[in-house]
């Protein structure tokens, strides 16, 4: 839970206008972990300036596709997977490849958003 927490104050923290981050989750209507993530983590996911966007494997998005075909969003095989997207630069940050369980999910994504903020304020 404390994961969890550190997640939101980092989210209520940052800079809306240096960048706008969104978590994407490549699911797939077949895959056993996608499932799993959507009932053991989405339902609780109410982070505010951070929402889980859901993209359909089998029904990319135009903007996902032509991210993609820009190189903004790596080459990815299999699902689920998550990434952690800048909605205003429009390209990838990071991502979680794979669901493990809740408590490594957050685990995960609480490296992940601390490495970007420790490459953020490098910068300034």
């Amino acid at each position: 839970m404390l994961k969890y927490v550190i997640i939101i104050i980092f989210v209520s923290i940052s800079n809306p206008k240096a960048y706008s981050l969104e978590l994407v989750m490549l699911d797939s209507k077949t895959c056993y972990y996608c499932k799993k993530f959507l009932a053991e983590v989405a339902p609780e996911f109410n982070i505010p300036n951070f929402p889980i966007v859901i993209v359909q494997n089998n029904d990319l998005p135009k903007w996902f596709s032509e991210a993609y075909k820009k190189n903004r969003i790596k080459p990815y095989r299999g699902t689920p997977i998550f990434i952690i997207w800048d909605e205003i630069e429009k390209y990838e940050i990071d991502r979680i490849t794979g669901y493990r369980g809740k408590d490594f999910f957050y685990k995960d994504l609480e490296k992940k958003l601390l490495t970007f903020i420790n490459k953020k304020e490098k910068k300034t």
